[in-house]
């Protein structure tokens, strides 16, 4: 008995010793792991940090870039010129983007576009026609005779741009035309050859053009029965397309001598085209017809050949007209008409077989 109970205490001590052993055990690898936690941490913390300022050092160099660069934008926009101005419309309350001649961009490239076409032309015929405003046909161009509902004639509208100085006119020489200021008429010198009564504009400052008011009553809007056009046929090789072109126009005076029944024809003078077109995209004109609204523009009545004429001249070299080519006979000289115009309007079916590639065959 007495070796029973020595032997059950050597086996409790030895289980009180195992499980002593395993919770020291259990603590040490329960420390390390938090020591190794512990240290891993700070070098997490550390490469964030190390992000961090290389992002600052990004943004501050980006920064300063950014400051270079809108230094530099500043001193190129400080250095441009700045040609475009923002006007507004006298019609609109919108703004209009304009240069300096007071045409808007897009009209700014359009004009530049009839510059070109000029150059791009190897076949071209200039003729010259005589518009009767007593034909239906021409009858927009005349009427109304005096400023009605916003529309005016086309005289009216030339003589008021002339007036004012905005239309330059240029002498009217029998078989050439000079636009050169040395031909330029001067309004008064008009006004007083026709009898226009008219009056001197205050000017408003020093450098203001000089500009007239004119008589209403005195204006012969109703005696303007005719216009001569100077008209070029063209084929624009660069676009493929063949038009007609008008370069110039001339109103003509239709008086009578004191005391005598006939009609003389008085040519005022020459309006290159290209000056008057930008006045005559501002007034519609009302066509013949059922529909009286006005529904397009007086420069659209000749961009789109809207008009009729006959040929009275066709350029020469010796500058004859076609009465003068042809003989007095008033039937030699309408078929010589007729013929001419029917030539100049069928040329465009002919195109593809004069021009080869690089080659003109008529």
């Amino acid at each position: 008995m007495k070796y029973i109970r020595i032997l059950a205490i050597v086996f409790a001590s030895l289980l009180l010793a195992g499980q002593v052993d395993a919770q020291v055990s259990v603590r040490r690898t329960s420390r390390n792991t938090t020591e190794k936690t512990s240290q891993a941490r700070p070098s997490r913390n550390r490469g964030k940090d190390k992000g961090k300022d290389k992002n600052n050092a990004a943004n501050s160099s980006s920064e300063a870039q950014s400051g270079n660069s809108s230094k530099k934008s500043e001193a190129a926009n400080a250095a441009r010129p700045t040609t475009p101005v923002v006007k507004k419309n006298s019609n609109k309350n919108k703004p209009v983007s304009t240069v300096a001649s007071g045409k808007t961009l897009r009209q700014q490239a359009f004009d530049e576009y009839q510059k070109d076409v000029a150059a791009e032309t190897p076949w071209q015929h200039v003729v010259y026609r005589e518009l009767d405003l007593t034909k239906d046909v021409n009858a927009s161009l005349y009427y109304p005779i005096e400023p009605a509902d916003g529309l005016s004639n086309l005289f009216r509208v030339i003589i008021d741009a002339f007036a004012k100085g905005d239309l330059p006119a240029y002498e009217y020489l029998d078989g050439r035309e000079v636009f050169t200021d040395q031909y330029r008429v001067k309004q008064t010198d008009i006004f007083d050859k026709f009898h226009i009564a008219y009056e001197e504009k205050p000017a408003e400052n020093r450098n203001s053009k000089v500009s007239y008011i004119v008589d209403e009553n005195s204006l012969p809007s109703s005696q303007v029965l005719s216009y001569f056009v100077k008209e070029r046929w063209e084929f624009d090789q660069k676009h493929s397309k063949y038009q007609a072109r008008i370069l110039c126009i001339c109103p003509v005076l239709h008086q009578s001598e004191d005391f005598a029944s006939d009609i003389i024809k008085f040519p005022m003078f020459w309006i290159n085209y290209e000056d008057v077109r930008p006045f005559l995209r501002d007034h519609l004109i009302v066509s013949q017809g059922m529909n009286a609204a006005p529904r397009f523009t007086m420069e659209e009545f000749f961009s789109l050949s809207q008009y009729e004429g006959d040929i009275y001249k066709q350029q020469n070299l010796r500058g004859l007209s076609l009465r003068q080519e042809v003989g007095e006979n008033p039937d030699t000289l309408k078929m010589a008409q007729k013929k001419l115009d029917e030539e100049l309007r069928a040329f465009g079916d002919s195109i593809p077989l004069c021009f080869g590639k690089d080659t003109v065959l008529c």
